[in-house]
């Protein structure tokens, strides 16, 4: 269908002046629009007006003066003057007309009667209607290549007549092969069921002019991908179908954005802990979102919360000084997490652990404040707990470093006494029992009093082994240093980590020892070893060794037979580094406990 024509500009060229005035007379006569007409004589002036002006058609005699009319078509050419050119001339050949045509030019008649004037005044309509039809298409395909999208044409059969590189970029075949094929070329049965319904929508009478849907387009290698079709019927009069026309949009990505988007907004709705946006740019910064936590954490449905600042939360418990560190994060633009006293719309309190973070647009403004909210109330409650336990542990200490030392003192004074007047050999038990008490009393002291923060410096593996052997009553047994590695650690807790070991060792040895003379005083030949391991050390014996059933409970507190509560710490100690402890057998057959994790200086 062309567009309609409601005025029009025309150019008339002709050496004579009378032929110009019927010839003006009878186009605005027989177009059905406005029309101007301009006339030259001469070829010169004519190109002169149109460096000024331009016009809908032209028409111009043959033979002139200056040149002919193919020459001065080839001359509008050159200075790219493409309006519609119609040759009218008295001197007329089929060789005029040959050259005229095989030129270009739109159209060739010998002047004559009334008729012929008609049958130029239709051509001249013809041609302005299809060069305003060819300008306006020519200004859809510039926009429809600048968009970059698929375009198609389908004809009355069904086959492809027209694709663009766009297109055939997106099925991966060449323009010539769709060219010609059905469009099961490129779509499964489905989809195409699925296009041949929607232009039976759009060529009813009660249907769409163009209709929109998604399809699956199948590319010659890969994936299917999905693209929205906006489909339309070519132009056409009665019942003469011509065919369809079609533009694709790839919305892969725009699907696979939606439904991350959907997920984030999923993840945050159903998040386990509250969340909350909120918009500065309005008065009092009101909440414009809140998770489904954050209803259940207060109490509050949406309704009662959206479009209020969340100090309705606050009550009379509320710390000012935690309030005020919110309110100057926010007037700074800066992050803050504190914890205060809030409310649930029951009244009942709650302690909620409050992080705040800005949301920056492009020009570094605020535009959404994003808070976290966590009901740390048993958290709270624990850790209060705690802090009591912890103020009885230290009174507890208290006592054992005082109370029960002072009266154990005083003991081992009377026995020093007594053993002076006494030669008794109960005396040497009790002895034995006060020295069992105090060991207690301090790996009590010890457990209690331990911490996890650790001031690490280097020390010597073999160094403290030694230390800490010669103050044990090792009796007869023998220590093998099979190391000289530097270790990072603590050195306090560190020798009282070796110290217990050692004393293990000892003691495991002594209890049941593997040689036959035994004296149950640690028996000659009884020897225990401190080597390295890739990450850490080893303190081996010749002992009996640790059963496998027990190995995993042989740390527990009060589990290990003997005096104290040595194992126990050991671990206590060696978590407190970072280090793992373990037991397993010797090469002897006793017992190997490996300490790893270790970092060396």
């Amino acid at each position: 269908m062309s567009p309609t024509i409601d005025s029009c500009r025309l150019l008339h060229v002709d050496d004579d002046p009378s032929i110009l005035s019927l010839t003006e007379a009878f186009l605005d006569r027989e177009l059905d629009c406005a029309v101007t007409t301009v006339t030259e004589t001469s070829v010169e002036a004519a190109l002169d007006r149109l460096a000024a002006d331009e016009v809908d058609c032209i028409v111009s005699d043959y033979d002139m003066p200056e040149m002919d009319g193919l020459a001065f078509f080839e001359a509008l050419r050159d200075r790219e003057v493409d309006a519609p050119f119609v040759l009218y001339t008295g001197k007329g050949s089929e060789e005029i007309a040959s050259q005229a045509l095989n030129a270009g030019v739109t159209g060739y008649f010998q002047k004559g009667g009334p008729e012929q004037l008609r049958r130029l005044a239709n051509r001249v309509r013809q041609a302005i209607e299809e060069s305003r039809t060819r300008t306006v298409a020519d200004r859809y395909s510039t926009v429809m290549e600048a968009l970059g999208y698929p375009i198609y044409v389908v004809d009355e059969t069904g086959h492809f007549e027209f694709v663009n590189e766009p297109f055939a970029e997106l099925t991966g075949y060449d323009v010539s092969t769709i060219v010609g094929s059905k469009p099961g070329l490129i779509k499964d049965d489905d989809a195409v069921v699925r296009a041949a319904d929607e232009l039976g929508s759009i060529l009813s009478s009660e249907g769409p002019s163009i209709s929109r849907f998604e399809v699956d387009i199948v590319p010659k290698e890969g994936e299917p991908i999905r693209c929205r079709d906006h489909m339309a019927a070519l132009p056409y009069e009665g019942e003469s179908f011509e065919g369809s026309v079609g533009i694709l949009r790839d919305i892969s990505t725009e699907r696979r954005r939606a439904r991350e988007l959907d997920y984030r907004t999923r993840a945050m709705d159903e998040a386990p802990v509250g969340i909350t946006m909120s918009d500065p740019a309005q008065p009092d910064n009101p909440l414009r979102y809140v998770n489904d936590r954050f209803v259940e954490m207060t109490g509050y449905d949406r309704e009662a919360t959206l479009g209020r600042n969340c100090r309705f939360l606050q009550g009379a418990e509320t710390t000012d000084e935690r309030i005020d560190e919110l309110r100057a994060a926010i007037a700074a633009g800066e992050p803050v997490t504190t914890t205060l006293r809030n409310y649930r719309r029951d009244g009942e309190e709650f302690w909620n652990r409050v992080s705040l973070t800005p949301l920056r647009d492009e020009d570094g403004g605020i535009d959404r404040w994003v808070g976290f909210q966590e009901d740390v109330t048993a958290h709270k409650r624990y850790q209060r707990r705690l802090e009591r336990q912890n103020a009885r542990l230290e009174r507890f200490a208290g006592v054992l470093s005082h109370d029960l030392r002072n009266p154990l003192t005083v003991a081992k004074g009377r026995l020093d006494v007594a053993r002076d007047e006494v030669d008794n050999d109960d005396l040497d038990a009790v002895a034995d029992a006060h020295g069992r008490i105090e060991t207690l009393i301090d790996d009590l002291l010890a457990l209690v009093r331990g911490d996890d923060d650790i001031d690490t410096e280097p020390v010597s593996l073999a160094t403290v082994a030694e230390t800490c052997w010669t103050g044990l009553d090792t009796g007869t047994a023998t220590l093998r240093i099979e190391t000289d590695r530097t270790l990072l650690a603590e050195s306090s807790r560190f020798e009282r980590l070796l110290t217990n070991l050692l004393g293990n060792a000892v003691e495991l040895r002594s209890t049941t020892s593997r040689s036959p003379d035994a004296s149950g005083d640690g028996s000659p030949g009884a020897r225990v070893t401190v080597g390295d391991l890739p990450d850490g050390f080893y303190v081996a014996d010749d002992g009996p060794g640790v059963e496998s059933a027990t190995r995993e409970r042989i740390f527990e507190l009060g589990y290990a037979e003997g005096p104290g509560f040595g194992l126990s710490i050991v671990e206590e100690f060696a978590v407190a580094h970072g280090w793992t402890v373990g037991v397993t057998t010797s090469e002897t057959g006793g017992a190997r406990f490996e300490v790893v994790g270790v970092d060396t200086a």
